[in-house]
């Protein structure tokens, strides 16, 4: 038995092997960055320290602000309690005890609110005197005072003159200094933390932030020299290889993944010579096969142009021979005769509507690109005028809104609005008068020209198949025509670079809408 050849082993490129070695780009990048960073993350610690520390103090002096200012109101208070009790005793005026009851409601007040505000014990005690000497000043001098004056102005000029409200009040406007010394102290010792910390904050941020974008900028200066020494060092070996040269190889890379990318390089410019060839192969052979389609479509319509155009001689000879029949022998023959010269007849009436719709539909296609100022408004009359005879005869109306005037193909122009009018009369609903109307709307790079009329309509499942050719929806017998109109129509639309599309509703008419762009299509458009 022979020995079983062994398997050999893929050979490993020295690309593929330095790409193991080299370090990851995340390291490349992001190991010199780990000291300005820390760096970074200190200075920032320091400051939300600082930051903190600095709010805190900001509300030790919000809160001082607000304590000296109930201390300030309660000053006021009491003189305003003080003159509304001496004007009442001095004037005998009930007025004056509105502003004396206001202050004590006030003064009350503010005893409540810098309670809850206050910071220590001697401030809520200095509080705690002045309250009391205000009530034993408004019990033992201010109501006795009112309650005298009521009754005899010198029995209250007396009490009052004895001194005691006066000294009371004046103990208590001493004390309420006290506190407001005090709390002014305190309100500038907290300003004066906030402004040394917000300087130590200031320092700190910007001697970190310094050394930090110092530092940052050499080591952003290093990373960048690496990087792009390396990538520039990549990038010509891409160049080469997309100039051609695949035997070209890139260097060793001191990033793993772009030593990774330069391996795929290498099996790129091995892979794209391949492809190279496979793709000028298939652009040859697609080449090869859009010339046969071109001429092909030009083959094809040829053929249809030249078909239609050679059958109507033999078609004109059988219509004459038919009607020479018919006029001969009519009545001659048998019912059965007659009927079947009748049937030829109409046949070849018929074949002659399809040829020619088949010519007409052929001439649309190849008609020229010769455009000119098209007054729409006068091609809209003079198809009305020539359709007169199926208007008068079907007692129809047809109302012709302002039309613009504009560059385009008026043979194509007409086709299409003829076909459009000529379908609106014709597929009317039995008993009654069509009613057409033709308008035109502006829109932002084109004029949509709309033919209303009140007939039959669509359903809307034949919205699309309608404009194929030869399409019909009902028989000879309801309605004549070939089918081809529509399909005519779209085509001269598309030729001018605009559309054709339709609204119905079955039972209550339909509107087409004919698009027109405002520059006519270039003379290459695509059919």
């Amino acid at each position: 038995m022979s020995a079983v050849p062994a398997l050999a082993e893929p050979a490993v490129s020295d690309a593929a092997i330095h790409s193991r070695a080299a370090p990851s780009l995340r390291q490349v990048l992001l190991r010199p960055f780990a000291l300005p960073f820390a760096l970074l993350l200190g200075v920032g610690v320091l400051v939300a320290y600082g930051v903190n520390q600095n709010d805190q103090a900001l509300n030790q002096v919000l809160d001082a602000q607000t304590r000296l200012q109930l201390i300030t109101d309660l000053a006021q208070q009491v003189s305003t309690m003080e003159n509304g009790q001496r004007g009442f005793v001095i004037t005998g005026q009930d007025d004056f005890l509105q502003p004396y009851g206001d202050g004590k409601l006030a003064f009350q007040a503010d005893v409540f609110a810098l309670h809850d505000l206050s910071v220590t014990p001697l401030q809520r005690s200095n509080l705690g005197r002045v309250q009391a000497i205000v009530a034993r000043w408004d019990e033992e001098s201010a109501q006795p005072e009112i309650r005298v004056r009521r009754d005899s102005l010198e029995r209250a000029a007396a009490r009052v003159s004895n001194g005691v409200g006066r000294t009371l009040l004046n103990d208590a406007r001493a004390v309420l200094d006290i506190m407001a010394t005090n709390e002014t102290v305190r309100l500038n010792t907290a300003a004066d933390q906030s402004r040394t910390l917000l300087s130590r904050v200031r320092w700190v941020s910007a001697g970190g932030l310094l050394l930090s974008i110092t530092l940052l900028i050499l080591t952003a200066y290093r990373v960048t020299r690496t990087v792009s020494r390396t990538v520039l060092n990549l990038n010509g070996a891409a160049q080469a290889i997309a100039q051609g040269d695949y035997a070209r190889r890139t260097p060793p890379m001191p990033v793993r993944e772009l030593a990774q990318l330069g391996a795929q390089f290498d099996a790129m410019a091995g892979a794209v010579q391949e492809r190279e060839g496979q793709l000028r192969a298939t652009a040859e052979a697609l080449q090869a096969s859009n010339t046969h389609l071109e001429r092909s479509n030009r083959e094809l319509e040829q053929f249809a142009y030249v078909a239609s155009h050679d059958l109507q001689e033999p078609l004109r000879t059988i219509g004459s021979y038919t009607e020479l029949l018919a006029r001969r022998y009519q009545g001659q023959l048998d019912d059965r005769a007659d009927q079947y010269i009748a049937f030829t007849t109409s046949a070849t009436l018929r074949m002659k509507t399809l040829i020619q719709d088949l010519l007409a539909y052929s001439r649309v296609r190849k008609a020229p690109r010769i455009t000119q100022e098209v007054n729409l408004q006068g091609l809209a009359r003079d198809i009305v005028t020539d359709l007169s005879v199926q208007i008068e005869g079907s007692g129809a109306q047809v109302d012709i809104g302002p039309l613009p005037t504009l560059r385009s193909n008026p043979d194509l122009l007409r086709h299409a609005l003829q076909n459009l009018i000529g379908n609106a009369l014709k597929f009317q609903r039995p008993g009654v008068p069509p009613r057409v109307r033709v308008s035109a709307e502006r829109e932002a790079q084109r004029w949509v020209i709309h033919v209303q009329d009140n007939g039959i309509g669509i359903a809307p499942e034949y919205h699309e198949r309608i404009f194929g050719v030869f399409q019909r929806l009902h028989g000879m017998d309801e309605y004549t025509g070939s089918g081809i109109g529509l399909a005519v129509t779209r085509s001269a639309a598309e030729q001018l670079g605009g559309d054709l599309w339709l609204d119905s509703t079955p039972g209550q008419g339909s509107t087409f809408h004919l698009a027109l762009p405002l520059t006519p299509a270039p003379t290459g458009a695509p059919l």
